[in-house]
């Protein structure tokens, strides 16, 4: 007869596994440190357009000089006027011996204012102004601008990360042992039901 009963419960657990991985990373973004230097231009001597106009030539024919020109000048005109003159005074006394032919002395005289020149000629010059001129001038120096860039860039990482088993343990095993037989009574003959039986 079987008094025992045994009975057993084994252990229960859970795996987590975690695989093992390779990680790479990348920075596809990088950074860089700029130094600009801006253009210059730069502007060193500027001279405009210059026109000159020289009319003393022009003013001189006019009898407006300087005081040397006009010294000259005075000086040359008594001289030519003289032999103006002279030349005149010969033309007029050949002129005149010709009374006898019917020549008469207010005629000559006559003549002679006509050929005077018209007076408004005076007043207009005989040659014109001296023009002369010098183009605008612009002198200028000019630096390129740059921009230097210094990159930062990282390198690519490349990291391996190990595996790992983890053992989460939810219940314990056990052995229960349970008896299922009657009471054990000591001395047997304390057993309610005992019967004693005769040896031979």
């Amino acid at each position: 007869m079987q008094l025992l009963r045994i009975t057993t419960k084994p252990l229960k657990y859970e795996l987590e596994i975690e695989h093992p991985r390779l990680e790479y990373k990348q920075d596809l973004i990088p950074s860089a440190d700029v130094d600009t230097k801006p253009a210059r231009l730069k502007i060193d001597r500027i001279e405009n357009a210059e026109v000159k106009i020289n009319t003393y030539e022009a003013r001189k024919s006019l009898g407006l000089m300087n005081i040397a020109d006009s010294v000259k000048k005075n000086f040359e005109d008594g001289e030519k006027h003289i032999h103006e003159l002279t030349r005149e005074y010969v033309e007029i006394g050949k002129e005149t011996s010709n009374i006898q032919d019917g020549v008469k002395i207010s005629d000559i005289f006559r003549a002679k204012i006509l050929e005077q020149p018209e007076l408004y000629t005076a007043y207009l010059p005989s040659v014109g102004a001296d023009i002369s001129w010098s183009p605008a001038q612009l002198e200028f120096s000019y630096e390129k601008g740059s921009t230097d860039y210094n990159w930062h860039i990282k390198e690519n990482e490349l990291s391996f990360i190990p595996g790992s088993i983890r053992v989460k343990i939810s219940e314990l095993a056990s052995v229960e042992i349970e008896y299922i037989g009657g009471p054990l009574y000591f001395p047997p003959s304390a057993a309610p039901d005992y019967e004693e039986t005769e040896e031979a």
